[in-house]
Parts: structure tokens; C-alpha cells; sequence
């Protein structure tokens, strides 16, 4: 899609939703609402969020498990927003969270203690209410 198509996307105001998750052992946590800020601003930035409509929460998980060999910890992101956008839009939101979710964690990342995980999912337009 080009640049003058991507101008022509309507903003969707219909509350995107960031749910970010992190273990209690990561250092990081003690800027969660730096991280919640920039994860908004990431979010509002692209074509077609409308930035008063966008709503992120945190939840800290103290009790987890990971796998064998894994980090000790984990933040993953979820993000949903409503279906129809092209394929293209959707991966670069998910790039560029992705990114501020690696600037965020980088600490934890560089020592190993982290696995960053995000996932950009789709609400149906049909049955989402609000």
C-alpha cells in the first residue's frame, strides 16, 4: 500500500486495547507507566488509531513457569484491534510495538533474564461492543 493509499484509512475509533504482562522479577517494572506511555504513542502514531480511543493496562504476574533453558522471566504484549485493516498496516503496528517493547526490556534482554513476546490480534467488528 502506498503512502497515498495509507492517507485515504479512516481512524477507527473503537478502543484498541494493549495488555502488557511481566513477570514480578524483572527490573522493568518499576517503569511500567513509562513503558504503558510509549507503547500508547507507538500505537496512536499509526494511520488509522485514533489516540483518545487507545487503552493500555498492565497485569504483573508472581506466579509463573517457564520451559527448561528459557529466560527466568517474560513481558509479552497483546494488542487487539479491530478487523479490516490491511496485513501490511498490522505487521508494521506489530514491528514498531515490538521495538518499543525491545528499547523497554533491553536490560533484562541483554542479561538474559527476558523473553520478549508480542501479538497483535483482531477483534470482530461485529460482535466487539462498547
Amino acid at each position: 500500500m502506498g503512502p497515498q493509499a495509507q492517507q485515504n484509512l479512516p481512524k477507527i475509533d473503537a478502543m484498541p486495547h494493549i495488555h502488557l504482562e511481566t513477570t514480578s522479577d524483572l527490573v522493568e517494572n518499576a517503569k511500567l507507566p513509562d513503558i504503558l506511555e510509549s507503547l500508547t504513542l507507538c500505537l496512536s502514531s499509526h494511520e488509522t488509531m485514533a489516540s483518545k480511543a487507545v487503552k493500555s493496562y498492565h497485569t504483573l504476574r508472581s506466579v509463573w513457569v517457564m520451559g527448561e533453558g528459557a529466560p527466568a522471566g517474560f513481558a509479552h504484549c497483546e494488542i487487539a484491534i479491530l478487523n479490516g485493516r490491511p496485513l501490511e498496516l498490522r505487521q508494521r503496528i506489530a514491528q514498531s510495538m515490538m521495538e518499543v517493547m525491545r528499547v523497554h526490556f533491553a536490560e533484562s534482554i541483554a542479561d538474559g533474564l527476558v523473553s520478549v513476546t508480542l501479538e497483535l490480534r483482531e477483534m470482530d467488528k461485529d460482535t466487539y461492543q462498547k
